[in-house]
């Protein structure tokens, strides 16, 4: 069972194990409708504000800013989010020599001159024309945001614009590239037309065989505000602390540290939360243990077996060590 307490904040919360947090990595500012040739009824504080108040509602404690090209409303999303608790990775959405199209975020501190001067060296120095391709193919792109810091993910692969239709299998098979965004879940893409992206994505087509399967992900193009309602529109993504070096780490081990938001099992059994001993030598310790897999390191002589038999002892279970 995945739980999220909704008055987390940050600052507030003592970090002693990883959990799930849930991470909204496509989200557009107020202007990005200009882009899809619509016009955006809300004022860009009346957007940012209805934002922040579905981050609230839905747990959302990340976000991944990602405009086409286009970097000009980080900051005041990440002025009115980061004041409550929710973490921003600003970055925007590329287009490679190929036309494929991926989302590149950088930490949480990078500033909007920073984003331009990235933009720049990625060939894009107009911000005006933002869905206009970089003069970088898929390969070279990865490269180079891995380089400034960054991390990048395949946006919408199985869509016109995705590196999948697009069959860059030479890309595909990159190390750098750690994680591609589809539309919902595997199950939901096995159609007579898609069969062959699952075959893909299930790491099962000798042609696109990569080394360590890649990491699925759901992140809409968010557009307006409710969109973020949408369970499609985040996924999970497992860290002590949340943070763009612990999201970054949390891709090397994908298999147990990413997830859709699919995958939340609502099935619930018992489990030890935390474990504290009152009196004698060890009076005042107290434990949180994850909702997952605990594992207890330590040299002889720390602890580790006194744990376990603390925990046979409030079972009441025999201990095992002739010293307990």
């Amino acid at each position: 069972m995945i739980k999220f307490d909704k008055s987390d904040n940050f600052e507030e919360v003592t970090y002693t194990k990883a959990r799930f947090w849930k991470c909204a990595l496509q989200v557009n500012p107020y202007s990005y409708l200009a882009y899809r040739g619509q016009e955006q009824e809300l004022s860009e504080d009346e957007y940012n504000r209805q934002l922040l108040q579905i981050c609230k509602e839905e747990n959302i404690k990340v976000l991944g800013i990602a405009d086409h090209g286009n970097v000009n409303g980080v900051d005041a999303i990440r002025n009115i989010m980061e004041p409550e608790g929710i973490l921003v990775f600003p970055g925007f959405e590329i287009a490679t020599t190929e036309k494929a199209h991926f989302v590149c975020l950088f930490p949480e501190n990078t500033s909007k001159d920073q984003l331009n001067r990235y933009l720049g060296s990625l060939g894009l120095t107009d911000p005006a024309n933002g869905v206009w391709p970089s003069n970088l193919g898929g390969n070279d792109l990865l490269s180079k945001v891995d380089e400034l810091g960054g991390f990048c993910f395949a946006a919408h692969c199985t869509n016109d614009s995705g590196i999948l239709k697009q069959k860059l299998d030479h890309v595909w098979k990159n190390n750098l590239l750690k994680a591609a965004q589809i539309p919902g879940t595997l199950d939901e893409l096995k159609t007579e037309d898609n069969n062959g992206f699952c075959q893909i994505l299930s790491n099962m087509n000798p042609n696109y065989q990569r080394e360590t399967p890649i990491a699925l992900i759901n992140a809409k193009d968010v557009e307006k505000p409710d969109t973020l309602r949408n369970p499609k529109a985040f996924c999970l993504i497992k860290m002590t602390k949340p943070s763009f070096e612990a999201f970054k780490l949390a891709f090397q081990d994908a298999e147990s540290r990413v997830r859709l938001n699919s995958d939340v099992s609502e099935k619930y059994y018992s489990r030890i939360e935390s474990l504290s001993i009152t009196g004698g030598y060890l009076h005042g310790l107290h434990i949180d243990f994850s909702e997952h897999l605990n594992a207890v390191i330590g040299g002889r002589g720390t602890g580790k077996s006194t744990l376990l038999e603390c925990i046979r002892y409030a079972l009441g279970l025999e201990p095992i060590g002739r010293n307990a």
